[in-house]
């Protein structure tokens, strides 16, 4: 039996009326597209909460005039509080593409696969992958080695934390967790082109379409980069969507130009809906760290409710560093966030608490913990966490009017 529509992670409309709030007053604070928060003096962050009306910046030195006064004139049902930050996002930045930069060098004990900034401006966040030859046998029982292995683990954590601090020059907290994995499978879309649907790619693997947009006068349709950066894209049925015209490997994206025209919609609702769910989409907004997001993918369907918890991102995946991701976490044990074959699908977010979607970002990859797949289009592999590209540097990259 199939079903009308799902949406994984429902959220109340309140909330996300209120998130509304909070990110139209960060938007004010900075001033600025969220790949470029880091140029403005003195900011180390923000974090907000939805469901309290609570918005928290974290600021280094004198909080200027201007963005005090906001501070002062919150809408009703919005509470703004500031705190002191031992640096600044611009600081922080330079320090995890030093740690970047050793990762891509290969440099002795840069063992890290992604690493950011902590949103509260008090240093950089890291995970690595666990060495396993450094466990210990097993040699008395399995509560021994359990406890001799989580010594290692610690200590591997501070060892690992403390050389990353010595490159980056600020405090790392460091903790194990797998490298990311990419994410690359409606199924028979047709111009004008949706986003969430299907895609073959030129290789003929599997990965979904994100957000359509227009390129002056040409119309195209976004993917990730590792789905493909040449050659031609069809649809889950075979019709030809278009070829590859451009690609950004560093932001995991590739530009197909359309045989067609952009939709200004996404597919909604679950993976098999035959009813061709979707909503519009109004425009292109900015993460916040605290803030919900919804992702839909081809192989997995919708899924909502999904937290924001790092910005300004960098990580490895298969071998690829990309940075200034956004990373978001299923809030319950009810839903995943992703699944492989929702590579390239759209990342959204309310902008009333209503049907009206405004554009966040492009699927990568998925990371955290392997989550137990819900009903999907075919065997997979799914994840509690999604790893995406932040919708404003791809629009300021390559010159794009979202649909």
């Amino acid at each position: 039996m199939r079903v009308a529509h799902r949406s994984d992670g429902t959220v109340k409309s309140e909330v996300l009326r209120r998130q509304a709030a909070l990110e139209h007053l960060a938007d004010a604070i900075t001033g600025v597209p969220e790949h470029r928060r880091a140029t403005v003096p003195g900011y180390s962050g923000h974090t907000i909460d939805p469901r309290q009306g609570l918005l928290t910046l974290y600021w280094h030195g004198d909080v200027p005039e201007r963005v005090a006064g906001l501070l002062e004139r919150t809408p009703p049902g919005i509470t703004a509080t500031v705190r002191q930050a031992p640096y600044t996002l611009r600081q922080l930045r330079e320090a995890r593409d030093r740690l970047v930069g050793a990762a891509v060098r290969g440099e002795a004990g840069a063992v890290w696969n992604a690493a950011g900034p902590a949103a509260d401006g008090t240093g950089l966040l890291l995970t690595y992958t666990p060495d396993t030859a450094r466990r210990p046998r097993v040699l008395t029982g399995e509560q021994v080695a359990a406890h001799a292995a989580e010594q290692v683990a610690a200590h591997a954590a501070e060892q690992v934390a403390a050389h990353a601090a010595e490159l980056a020059g600020v405090p790392v907290d460091a903790s194990p967790a797998a490298a990311p994995t990419a994410t690359s499978t409606r199924h028979s879309d047709a111009s004008p082109w949706s986003a969430g649907a299907e895609l073959r790619t030129p290789g003929n693997a599997f990965c979904t379409s994100g957000f359509g947009a227009w390129r002056g006068k040409t119309a195209v349709l976004l993917t990730a980069a590792h789905c493909g950066t040449s050659g031609t894209y069809k649809t889950g049925t075979g019709a030809e969507i278009g070829k590859a015209a451009d690609s950004d490997t560093g932001l995991d994206i590739t530009v197909i130009n359309t045989n067609g025209t952009p939709s200004g919609r996404f597919y909604d609702g679950a993976w098999d809906n035959s009813a061709g769910y979707s909503k519009r989409v109004f425009g292109a907004g900015h993460n916040s760290v605290g803030g919900l997001v919804c992702d839909s993918g081809a192989m997995s369907g919708v899924h909502c409710g999904l937290k924001v918890t790092k910005t300004e991102y960098a990580a490895s995946v298969e071998g690829t560093w990309h940075t200034d991701m956004d990373i978001a976490e299923r809030t319950d044990d009810r839903a995943i966030a992703v699944a492989q074959g929702d590579s390239g699908g759209p990342v959204f977010a309310s902008i009333n608490g209503g049907e009206d979607m405004q554009a966040r970002g492009i699927v990568v990859a998925g990371g955290g913990q392997k989550a137990v797949c819900s009903p999907v289009a075919e065997r997979t592999t799914c994840y509690d966490t999604v790893l995406y590209t932040p919708i404003s540097p791809v629009i300021d990259k390559f010159g794009l009017s979202i649909a």
